[in-house]
């Protein structure tokens, strides 16, 4: 407006011309001195909000916030959005459970039946030769570690495919009828025999193939130079920590060692030779793959060609050959398999994360850039001969592979020849020396000790879940927790070193093209960088808070772990696993405009497991979710409450959505 830049004196000296001009017509004079500039007027009432728009595609999607739990009610509970926005359509949703642990949806009031049919009890834990493992005091294990979920069609029929995260795992696979208004129902559930593999050892995180296959892990497998190390029972109950003595005797009995007679531990000392002649820790830490057929039985196969670690999530990209694989724990690293032929992973080269922090040392962000260190070729065949060998000639161990030597009190080793490395899931040191023609088995059976020697990467802490988002042909890694290997530690390479952060975050890594050495693209869908996405915020919360108990923002992320992307809808699902927020949640992030959205929270000391998306399922869509250990984290007497919802695992979905094609 003109007052706002000339003023009103300008404006009068113009209104008192253009009148004189009206009586005369004399010759014009000069123009008279501009005015001061006037006041601005008063700032007018807001207008009414207008109507949510596209959040930064042509599609989009946001769910109905669920907020913070406040009461004890809530926070027994579980809570979901009830409403979604799909291109400006509101639809009506719900997480509704398919199945709790410990049920069996074919007997009335899902009572399970544990003397007669475990089998086809939810989640509980068998033998090799089918017998229900029992605990100390003789009871049938049910463990409610629920992790890794999908659904896979086979014909004209659904069925949900599961697994524990547990030592020894289950694997079950359960009917789903589907009704007409998208409501899913479990009608019945049977254990999946694994003993052709050696058992399934500590399932976490997988995903569905592209080729209707479920792509199970193995994540957390004991150290092979510790078991192996061991000179008895009462060496191993002494000195066990991950995985726990309880756990190895639980092994032992999956494998029919016995455990029986009068010792502080249960066995002769004599007889852990028993249970090392039986098992290796070689047979558990890699992807596993589940494929049905049209009555629900599962054939098995253990992928050795894509190296052992503790796996986390084996990601195919979409030229269903590359394979992307996080590994959980301290001091890990990021791997990709190239398999030779499309959607076959019995065979390939293993490629190991080098990164180059671009970030000042110290910053409280993380940036790098990435390099691919190749660990070699090979095939299931070739390693699996390894553990079973032909004929009389012994199972490979730790000491076959590597030469070792105690570390110098300042992290260097005393002999040239070796190298100071962590590769063994832990921040301690280890000065090693690989044994001549032992490359095959030290890059499939010690990847992680193997990539450390070669230079690559091995200081990421609890590296989680991993999706592909191809819109902007970027991969979301969750870091629970920035600590340990990240900061800078003494000793041995440092390739990383930024700030601590207990909440952790969600990095994006761009993908491309990756050449090798030779001049060969390896891949057209190899991460080349890392940058962070979403973080969350360490906080102390003062006392009379509402908030007291979480660690980190309220607002915000707690150690993520699990996430999936919705293609074209620039959603990003992040379930959480922490301690530092007193209920879990799961958010919905929008990648574009960079909101983060509650939509759904848990019990006390449960975590979010198998968040994945079914854009199309029987014409419906759907957001598969768990939750997995209510009660067994933090706030474990909270199970006393008469508002305790129990400690049995949860498995559902939020829906059904309209398609989301």
């Amino acid at each position: 407006m003109i007052k706002t830049r000339m003023g009103r004196t300008w404006q009068a000296s113009l209104l008192a011309g253009a009148l004189a001009l009206t009586a005369c017509t004399g010759d014009k004079g000069d123009s008279g001195p501009v005015g001061d500039t006037g006041v601005i007027g008063p700032i007018g009432p807001i207008g009414p909000p207008g109507e949510q728009g596209p959040e930064g595609s042509g599609k989009w999607l946001s769910f109905a916030d669920v907020g913070f739990p406040r009461t004890n009610a809530e926070k027994h509970q579980v809570r979901a959005s009830n409403e979604v926005n799909i291109n400006g359509t509101k639809h009506p949703i719900s997480f509704t459970t398919i199945l709790r642990g410990k049920q069996d949806p074919a007997r009335p009031e899902r009572q399970c039946d544990l003397t007669n049919s475990p089998s086809t009890c939810l989640n509980v834990l068998l033998s090799a030769s089918g017998q229900p493992l029992r605990d100390d005091a003789g009871e049938v294990v049910v463990t409610n570690a629920h992790d890794n979920t999908s659904f896979i069609q086979v014909g004209d029929k659904t069925f949900m495919y599961s697994s524990t995260e547990s030592m020894p795992s289950g694997m079950y696979v359960t009917n789903i009828s589907q009704a007409a208004n998208g409501t899913l129902t479990a009608t019945a559930t049977k254990a999946i025999d694994t003993s052709p593999i050696d058992g399934f050892w500590y399932s976490c995180a997988g995903m569905k193939s592209p080729w209707n296959t479920h792509l199970a892990s193995e994540e957390f497998p004991p150290d092979a130079r510790f078991v192996q190390e061991r000179t008895s029972w009462a060496d191993l109950k002494a000195k066990a920590t991950s995985p726990t003595f309880p756990e190895f005797k639980l092994t032992a009995q999956y494998f029919g060692v016995n455990l029986t007679d009068a010792n502080v531990d249960g066995v002769p000392d004599g007889d852990y030779a028993d249970f090392l002649a039986a098992y290796s820790p070689y047979f558990a830490g890699y992807p596993v793959e589940i494929t049905l057929d049209a009555n629900g039985n599962a054939t098995l196969k253990k992928h050795y060609a894509a190296g052992r670690g503790s796996v986390e999530v084996p990601y195919v990209m979409p030229d269903n050959k590359t394979v992307l694989l996080t590994d959980d724990g301290a001091n890990v690293g990021l791997y990709m398999f190239i398999a030779d032929t499309e959607k076959d992973l019995s065979a390939g080269t293993l490629y190991a994360m080098r990164a180059y922090q671009t970030s000042p040392v110290g910053s409280p962000n993380f940036t790098a850039d990435i390099e691919w260190i190749s660990l070699g070729h090979a095939t299931n065949a070739q390693v699996r001969a390894l553990i079973h060998p032909s004929g009389t000639t012994p199972r490979v161990t730790f000491a076959d592979i590597f030469l070792t030597e105690t570390p110098n009190l300042d992290g260097t080793c005393p002999t040239a020849e070796f190298k100071a490395v962590r590769g063994a899931n832990s921040e301690k040191l280890e000065c090693l020396q690989l044994k001549p023609g032992m490359e095959l088995a030290a890059s499939r059976l010690e990847t992680r000790r193997y990539a450390a020697l070669l230079g690559a990467t091995t200081e990421l802490n609890k590296e989680e879940g991993l999706t592909y988002d191809p819109d902007s042909h970027t991969v979301y890694v969750a870091l629970t927790e920035i600590a340990k290997g990240m900061v800078t530690q003494p000793g041995g390479a440092d390739h990383i070193s930024v700030a601590a952060n207990a909440c952790g975050g969600v990095f994006g890594l761009n993908v491309g093209s990756f050449t090798n050495a030779a001049g060969n693209v390896v891949s057209q869908y190899a991460p080349l960088n890392w940058y962070p996405v979403v973080m969350g915020v360490p906080i102390s919360y003062e006392a009379g808070s509402p908030y007291v108990g979480n660690g980190c923002s309220v607002n915000g992320l707690a150690g993520p772990d699990n996430v999936a992307y919705l293609p074209g809808y620039n959603t990003l699902i992040i379930g959480e696993d922490t301690g530092l927020h007193q209920n879990d949640a799961i958010w919905s992030f929008n990648t574009v405009t960079k909101k983060l959205t509650r939509i759904m929270t848990t019990p006390y000391g449960a975590e979010t497991t198998s968040p994945f998306w079914y854009p199309d399922l029987g014409g419906h869509g759907y957001l598969l979710g768990a939750v997995q250990h209510p009660y067994g984290e933090t706030d474990a007497i909270r199970i006393s409450d008469p508002e305790a919802t129990g400690r049995d695992s949860w498995v559902g979905v939020f829906g059904p959505f309209p398609p989301l094609k």
